[in-house]
């Protein structure tokens, strides 16, 4: 918990924001519905302001548009990114090793930066090369010839394959695989030849690699990560996959082999895409889509195989009504044998 206080004013300069109301102190962030005396807490919109206003928060972050109440607040306009930075100001400090734990192992001609901290049992290879401020938890496996940029952290039980390169400021979950071979085999008469991925995995700077997503090493060049990519826990992201700036993966995603993905891509939950597949910029698509061919204009896209999703609804509206389109012909057919039934009595 953090030990933190700021009074109501100096936290909204902080935020950008207007303070209104009593100047309170606060000690802490709340949720609306559980927040307690000395908390904030946020109020995305004007429809939540009874609820907050019965709350026992002792200020919230509202819009522009809110009402004056009874608690103090602080006026942003954008409550949402104020809120990022209250939890940013108010959470807890990260616990890690000062320098290098006795039961490290870190091999020869590594290089270190300044305040580097290298938790119990990690293993740093040989030539690896960490830059200040980094962070390996303890469990973490570093190869040998990695490169990892200041201020990253890899959390525990982590694997991080030889030649890797991760940028600055990126964060990686526990339990993520990056740098692992990509899944490629040739088949002949005796069995499944393996095709050895000899190439590497890029990360850019401020990349999120959430819990057990897998990235893997490309067959010859690079699997590539662009930078302010954020992925959900269990994703996978298979060999010579290039992924575009500030895109967002969320849990499950599966790219397959070769596909190119281009800026601020947004990809659902489940969300499937086919190997040699081009994604362009600024798409968004739904939660368990399939991608199966190119996609070339930006837009919203959903369902199997994924389309525009205005398409995609409609033809899911058309699905539903099968059971009743069903109905209607098993009664026009019965009907038409009784009229054929009377015409053949009338001769």
């Amino acid at each position: 918990m953090s030990e933190q206080s700021y009074p109501l004013s100096q936290l909204a300069e902080m935020l950008q924001g207007r303070a209104q109301g009593e100047d309170v102190t606060i000690t802490g962030v709340g949720s609306l519905d559980q927040a307690g005396n000395g908390q904030i807490a946020f109020v995305e919109k004007v429809e939540l302001l009874p609820l907050a206003e019965t709350s026992g928060a002792s200020a919230l972050i509202v819009p522009p548009n809110a009402t004056v109440g009874h608690k103090p607040m602080i006026v942003t306009e954008d409550p949402r990114l104020a809120f990022s930075r209250v939890l940013e100001i108010f959470a807890p400090k990260p616990r890690c090793y000062e320098g290098i734990h006795p039961t490290a192992v870190v091999e020869a001609g590594v290089v270190l930066g300044s305040n580097v901290s290298i938790g119990a049992h990690a293993f740093v290879g040989e030539n690896t090369i960490l830059g200040d401020d980094v962070i390996i938890h303890p469990l973490a496996y570093v190869g040998h010839e990695a490169v990892i940029g200041n201020a990253t952290a890899v959390h525990p039980q982590v694997y991080i394959g030889e030649r890797v390169i991760i940028g600055a400021r990126c964060i990686i979950h526990a339990g993520a695989a990056v740098g692992a071979d990509g899944f490629g085999f040739a088949p002949t008469p005796e069995g499944h030849r393996k095709i050895h991925q000899i190439g590497t995995v890029i990360i850019e700077d401020d990349v999120e690699v959430g819990a057990h997503t897998t990235i893997d090493r490309a067959t010859i060049n690079a699997t590539r990560i662009g930078q302010g990519t954020k992925m959900d826990d269990g994703v996978h992201v298979a060999h010579n996959v290039t992924i575009g700036r500030n895109c967002l993966l969320c849990g499950q995603v599966g790219i397959a082999g070769s596909t190119a993905i281009g800026d601020n891509v947004v990809m659902g939950g489940q969300a499937g895409i086919n190997d040699h597949i081009k994604i362009c910029d600024n798409v968004t698509l739904g939660g368990g889509c399939g991608v199966i061919s190119d996609i070339t204009e930006p837009g919203i896209y959903s369902g199997f195989p994924a389309t525009k999703h205005s398409s995609a609804m409609r033809a899911e509206a058309s699905v539903r009504r099968l059971p009743d389109l069903l109905r209607e012909i098993r009664d026009l057919r019965r009907r038409v044998r009784e009229l054929e039934e009377l015409l053949d009595k009338d001769g």
